[in-house]
């Protein structure tokens, strides 16, 4: 196998990958639990499938991480368990497509951590991309704001929430990451998913949901989104993301957003007049941006795309 080949098999890996990733939101309109609780199944189960992996005799040699590292996991996974909490709500409250859109807003939560705390320059890409995506936003939400209930409102404040959060789950998690020695990346998610699963459970508790799944329906659809957006996302295309350009890798990556609006357009109903498909184009170039913005790697462009 040539390594052009090689980098057409990554390319094809990536963009289903990317595919598969954007029906997450619609299994959480599909089931009949809770939104916290279909959070908490989708950790849950993730966790109980990772196990197959954590079986193989590399990754069974590290998988107990430092203290340290123990506890930037747990700060991720408080994030990573307020950002489903949100993402959730905005999904049922505004759509799978808008939803989408709103929390791939967190590469700009990220940029203002880099420029802020980190003391890096955004460069020009970043300024252009958020503006962009700001003016699209305003584009897809400006003419109708009037006639917008309080509910759908709430779900514009929570897919905005959901960006901040995921920021922070992102920065905890690269910093588990940088520090994990000889603890696999598996293992690492793992851990993530146990201890997110754990704070989504109580917050099911507490909040009264349902969270039982009914019948063959819920569990299937469970099921799906554990796998798709939580195994094959973070490790099967994980893999995949050093091999790509981060310009093509970005690319890819906007497959998500832009074709929930899609499944949320044929299973949904969900429409967008001129005005608002020129504003999706608008957000999609500026995260696009966002995502290439200076000579970031193309993992770390990649990563921020997953949610």
């Amino acid at each position: 196998m040539t390594s052009h080949d090689y980098s057409r098999g990554s390319l094809a890996a990536m963009a289903l990958g990317a595919v598969l990733i954007s029906t997450s939101a619609v299994f959480v309109k599909w089931v009949s639990v809770g939104p916290t609780a279909s959070a908490f199944w989708r950790m849950g189960l993730a966790a109980v499938l990772l196990l197959a992996w954590l079986a193989r005799p590399k990754v069974r040699a590290g998988w107990k991480p430092s203290p340290r590292v123990f506890g930037l996991l747990a700060i991720a996974a408080l994030f990573f368990a307020v950002d489903l909490w949100m993402w959730h709500r905005s999904i049922l409250y505004v759509g799978v497509g808008l939803a989408t859109l709103l929390g791939n807003f967190q590469v700009f939560v990220l940029a203002a951590y880099g420029a802020f705390v980190l003391g890096e320059r955004g460069g020009w890409r970043l300024w252009a991309g958020l503006s962009m995506a700001v003016l699209g936003l305003a584009l897809l939400l400006a003419p109708g704001w009037e006639s917008f209930d309080a509910r759908f409102r709430i779900g514009i404040a929570f897919g905005l929430g959901t960006a901040v959060a995921y920021g922070g789950f992102l920065i905890a998690f690269r910093a588990a990451q940088g520090q994990r020695a000889q603890v696999s990346n598996e293992a690492l998610l793992w851990w993530m998913c146990v201890l997110s699963a754990s704070v989504l459970l109580a917050m099911t508790w507490l909040g009264g949901e349902a969270w039982r799944p009914q019948g063959l329906r819920d569990w299937s659809a469970l099921l799906a989104y554990a796998l798709i957006a939580q195994v094959f996302g973070w490790l099967v295309i994980g893999r995949v993301m050093p091999k790509l350009p981060a310009g093509v890798l970005g690319l890819c990556l906007l497959l998500q957003p832009l074709l929930s609006y899609v499944w949320d357009a044929l299973l949904f109903g969900t429409r967008l007049g001129l005005v608002g498909m020129l504003g999706l184009a608008l957000s999609l170039a500026g995260i696009f941006l966002g995502l290439v913005r200076g000579q970031r790697k193309p993992q770390d462009a990649a990563v921020d795309a997953l949610a």
